[in-house]
């Protein structure tokens, strides 16, 4: 069984109808927002590996999400 260390830092996911509501800068509302940052459903997660380039701030291209082998 494999097992993955994910980074207790990971910034929020949101849900996909929610991500107007969150870019919108009509609707600053705090308490609203708020009601927006909880954890993200573990079952519509996928991990997999990925290139070690994504140790770097200078690569930001999509290579950076693309699956390649488990080693």
């Amino acid at each position: 069984m494999l097992t993955f260390n994910i980074n207790d830092r990971m910034p929020v996911i949101l849900r996909r109808e929610d991500e107007d509501l969150w870019l919108d800068r009509e609707k600053f509302d705090p308490d609203l927002l708020q009601l927006l940052l909880v954890p993200f459903d573990p079952g519509q997660m996928r991990v997999y590996p990925v290139s070690t380039i994504v140790g770097n701030p200078k690569n930001d291209f999509p290579e950076c999400i693309e699956e390649i082998a488990w080693q």
